[in-house]
């Protein structure tokens, strides 16, 4: 594999922002230009992409310019790559017909999940001041190092605190085989509150650890890495949200469970993108503000007939699902039913036979009686899909949808998280008291 001058001179011009205030404050791009001597109008087609990917925001004015989302310390390597390349493993054996019967597939599958480990761990503040060296779960050490000595020690672990692992659908492969309970966030959500257990190890990112916090507040509720965050539920705070609300005073707020707690705190009733419809036409209002993601808020408005009101954040991997990539692999299968996120963009909803969350797809591939099937989300499910499905066949957009924060949470994560009882969630008792109205008036009403 050999890295376009697209993710090169990305990294280049972001780390010359870092280098030159842009965490603090805007950088023009014809100065980065002049540095880094690269023409302007190519950085430009840069920074739409990484715009839009949710790494840079651009600032108008005399001090216009662009500046970081986030603090260099939460951006990867991993995220700026795999915005700007089709795709990152060095041998794709998805699509390969031999994959069932070749004896390469474990080795060429393992030197990708290297690769993508190590492009990972690596910060953008980490190439700054020179910090690069291996991932963690590739040192060595006294900490068990096979998969299948991990395994024992997560389960003796999980026995000796009486606790369960909820594990999001778009995890890697080797997370969701040792699941206790694997499913989409409302999934998820309702388990947290009637489990018997002590603690609760969320495999997933921050938002559904805090939901799961809210839910069961008595339980000790740990997140594996405390950096696995959302660029959409950051895209939003509860000030913003308090500053709409005086907007549209009489409007009533759903939020979508990929929000902060704090957002959450400030809104009538949460929703996921599998009971979204369900909780606006229950609340039977007028005017909704719906936050953060704009492309859910489309589709839920063509399903009532309240005004919507729609944030305008969305998830930067369904951004980036193409209609003409979907149209590329229905070419390939034609036979193949496409089943698409709702985050996903409004023409690319308006080509599919279904609109479902993961769940929802995980249930159609299931029942349904066709072979093939073209799947519009997080690529994570697929490996789900396969599993649980093995005489049928499922394709993904040639542009691999992947969550970067998603594929954080290792095996050896898992371990420590147990072991230290690592990064448990806290939250102010008031805002778990606000928040848990909103969730527990969508678990009442799905």
């Amino acid at each position: 594999m050999r890295l376009s001058t697209r993710s090169r001179y990305s990294v280049r011009a972001l780390v010359d922002i870092i280098c030159n205030g842009g965490e603090s404050e805007a950088v023009p791009l014809s100065r980065i230009a002049i540095r880094q001597d690269v023409s302007e109008k190519y950085l430009e087609q840069l920074f739409i992409i990484l715009r839009k990917g949710g790494i840079v925001k651009s600032l108008r004015g005399v001090k216009g310019g662009y500046i970081l989302t986030r603090s260099s310390k939460k951006i990867f390597l991993g995220d700026i790559i795999r915005l700007m390349e089709l795709d990152i493993q060095p041998v794709t054996c998805d699509e390969c017909d031999k994959i069932d019967s070749c004896m390469c597939t474990d080795c060429w599958q393992g030197f990708g999940q290297v690769i993508m480990d190590y492009v990972d761990s690596i910060s953008l503040k980490d190439i700054c001041e020179g910090k690069l060296s291996l991932p963690e779960s590739h040192a060595s050490g006294s900490e068990p190092s096979r998969k299948e000595d991990l395994i024992r020690e997560i389960e003796q672990l999980k026995k000796s605190r009486n606790a369960v692992l909820f594990v999001h659908n778009y995890q890697r492969p080797e997370i969701q085989e040792i699941a206790d309970y694997i499913g989409d966030s409302l999934d998820l959500s309702r388990r947290a509150a009637t489990l018997k257990k002590d603690v609760i190890v969320f495999s997933g990112v921050k938002f559904m650890a805090e939901s799961a916090k809210v839910l069961s507040p008595q339980k000790t509720v740990l997140l594996p890495r405390l950096d696995a965050g959302c660029p959409m539920a950051d895209m939003i705070t509860a000030a913003e949200l308090r500053e709409m609300k005086k907007e549209y005073p009489d409007a009533k707020v759903v939020c979508y469970v990929n929000t902060s707690v704090e957002v959450k705190a400030e809104s009538d009733i949460c929703c996921t993108s599998a009971n979204a419809v369900k909780v606006i036409n229950h609340l039977a209002a007028k005017q909704v503000i719906f936050v953060p993601d704009r492309n859910l808020a489309h589709y839920v408005s063509r399903f009532t007939t309240a005004e919507i009101i729609p944030w305008h954040g969305y998830c930067y991997v369904h951004e980036f699902i193409a209609l003409e990539d979907i149209k590329e692999q229905k070419r390939k299968h034609p036979e193949a039913h496409v089943l698409v996120h709702p985050e996903t963009r409004p023409e690319v909803v308006d080509f599919a036979e279904h609109v479902l969350s993961t769940n929802g797809m995980v249930k159609m591939a299931k029942k349904s009686e066709a072979k093939e099937f073209i799947i519009a989300t997080e690529e994570g499910l697929v490996a789900r899909l396969r599993r649980e499905n093995p005489t049928k066949k499922f394709y993904i957009p040639r542009r691999k949808p992947i969550c970067s924060n998603m594929k954080k949470t290792q095996l050896i994560d898992i371990y420590r998280s147990l072991r230290e009882m690592k990064h448990a969630i806290e939250i102010e008792e008031e805002v778990i008291k606000k928040a848990q109205h909103a969730l527990e008036k969508m678990v009442a009403v799905t």
